[in-house]
């Protein structure tokens, strides 16, 4: 991808709310979108991206749908659900939203 392509894609990030998300949420919004909507663990965030579980818990919450910590209203990108195979794990797919983001990067 060239420069003027990747500015192009972050402001499509940019677009979606009042500040900037930090690089590591982008990169876990993208890497979600890769799964489908079958979605990914949180493991799968934690060693692609090289951080901890506590790390990837927070960023998922702020990008979800119901971020239970964040004063601002939810970014809404993302849903957790329990993991129909393994009942105490949970997995990340993107919501409409996020699907919806996808197409606008794939677009560019």
């Amino acid at each position: 991808m060239d420069r003027s392509r990747l500015a192009a894609a972050l402001e499509v990030f940019g677009s979606l709310a009042d500040s900037s998300l930090p690089l590591h949420q982008i990169q876990i919004v993208l890497f979600v979108g890769t799964f489908g909507s079958a979605g990914c663990t949180y493991a799968a965030i934690e060693n692609r991206l090289g951080i901890s579980n506590a790390a990837a818990s927070r960023s998922v919450n702020s990008l979800s749908t119901s971020a239970r910590h964040r004063k601002t209203e939810p970014m809404g990108l993302v849903e957790v659900f329990i993991d129909p195979e393994e009942g105490r794990r949970y997995r990340v797919r993107l919501t409409k939203k996020g699907l919806s983001l996808m197409r606008a990067l794939d677009q560019l």
